[in-house]
């Protein structure tokens, strides 16, 4: 269940990438909003569930919220952008529970809060995007490059693609996707332990921010993520793929 959540929250800060506080004009905004979104989970028998979701695009001055992050923007012109941010809600995480029979007695992997760094930059390529990220936790790092542009169909709609890429610590995997010996003798299913070691993964998403007033927008997203094999080949991973969709509504003060 978590990391459905887990994964919701990612892309749900994916859909404000039109209006990052590093690319965004300096003027305060005030957004809030709720969403509903449904995944799949790439773990062994975990269903799929449908969850709401917080909608946050809060930008004071130099401060900022979107999604589950919390940041602060250090540097900021036409072109570049720098901020530093904390996201209390990163991670992988799972109730071993929450996993097919067999598999179900796991320790639980927990969320853990992670600092980083982002830089955004305009490319001055027919108006793509760039950013660069890199956060550290409890568990590990986690970086992030990604590219989008967004366009605007008319006064009222605008659509975002984007790709990213995203590479991932020995210690960050082998915490969400390893299996110590321990767990490999309490679950019948598991065969063998496993250290997983630094892996990546390559995501697409497609959002549409739609304007109903000037106070309202209601917006869709949906993506799909494959994470490399140091993953998908773990025992308790089911499927090195992720696929999620949603839709929701913001309203700005």
């Amino acid at each position: 269940m978590k990391k459905i959540l887990m994964g919701l929250l990612a892309i749900t800060i994916s859909t404000v990438a039109m209006a990052d506080p590093a690319t965004s004009a300096a003027e305060n905004k005030f957004g809030i909003g709720v969403g509903v979104g449904v995944s799949d989970s790439i773990y062994k028998g975990a269903d799929d569930r449908a969850y709401p979701m917080p909608l946050l695009d809060i930008n004071y001055y130099d401060l900022y919220v979107k999604g589950a992050t919390i940041g602060y923007s250090f540097y900021k012109d036409d072109a570049f952008a720098a901020s530093l941010f904390v996201d209390p809600l990163a991670g992988f995480a799972v109730d071993g529970a929450d996993l097919a029979r067999g598999y179900d007695n796991i320790d639980d992997r927990k969320f853990q809060a992670m600092f980083g760094i982002r830089l955004d930059a305009d490319t001055g390529f027919y108006g793509v995007r760039t950013g660069l990220s890199a956060q550290v936790g409890e568990h590990g790092g986690e970086g992030k490059i990604s590219a989008f542009k967004a366009y605007k169909v008319d006064d009222k709609l605008t659509i975002v693609p984007s790709i990213h890429v995203k590479g991932y610590s020995g210690d960050y995997t082998d915490y969400y996707f390893g299996v110590t010996s321990d767990e490999a003798r309490r679950n019948s299913k598991i065969d063998r332990a496993y250290k997983a070691d630094a892996a990546y993964s390559i995501g697409l998403n497609l959002t549409a921010d739609y304007r109903l007033t000037d106070n309202v927008a209601l917006m869709a997203f949906l993506g799909v993520e494959k994470f490399s094999s140091e993953i998908s080949d773990s025992p308790i991973v089911d499927d090195g793929v992720l696929y999620l969709v949603g839709v929701g509504a913001k309203y700005y003060f």
